[in-house]
């Protein structure tokens, strides 16, 4: 999955930018998102931006509005097809029990926890719908979806950059 990434070392900073938002993006707003390497994706912009390529802070804020947009659609999902998402095949697949404990810890730690969920590979696509279907009050996700992706995309995008200063 990696490889695909590996064009845009060559592509234009404007591609770049694009096809990372989108990869971001999606890999919260759509379900089978969590599949996407987003991991990868904020490395390669960070070594991009250490190699000159791409400049930090409008790769920070792409990496950052990418998140929230993700983070927004998955939470409006959640809340209006909360119930219909816990009897989804993947609602099933989580089981009752732990949908019941996941939207219980959310509404219990709020930001905290939407913080945290942002920072767990596989998780972050779940929590903002969690959050939704949870009824957690909408400024509060927002507050911690924004914090969340400041601090996400900020480490991830520095350790690229750390990755570029290693490889001569």
């Amino acid at each position: 999955m990696n490889a695909l990434l590996h064009p845009l070392l060559d592509a234009p900073a404007v591609v770049v930018y694009v096809v990372c938002a989108l990869v971001i993006t999606a890999e919260t707003a759509l379900l089978p998102g969590i599949v996407l390497p987003t991991l990868s994706t904020l490395l390669l912009m960070g070594f991009m931006v250490q190699r000159g390529t791409l400049s930090w802070w409008v790769a920070l804020v792409v990496c950052v509005f990418a998140a929230f947009a993700g983070d927004q659609v998955a939470y409006w999902e959640g809340r209006v097809l909360g119930p219909r998402l816990r009897s989804s095949r993947l609602g099933r697949r989580v089981g009752s029990a732990r949908w019941d404990r996941a939207e219980s810890v959310v509404v219990r730690f709020g930001v905290p926890a939407v913080v945290l969920g942002r920072c767990l590979a596989g998780v972050r696509t779940l929590v903002p719908r969690v959050a939704g279907s949870a009824g957690l009050p909408y400024r509060r996700f927002v507050v911690g979806s924004v914090c969340a992706a400041v601090m996400w995309a900020g480490v991830e995008l520095f350790a690229g950059q750390l990755t570029g200063w290693a490889v001569p």
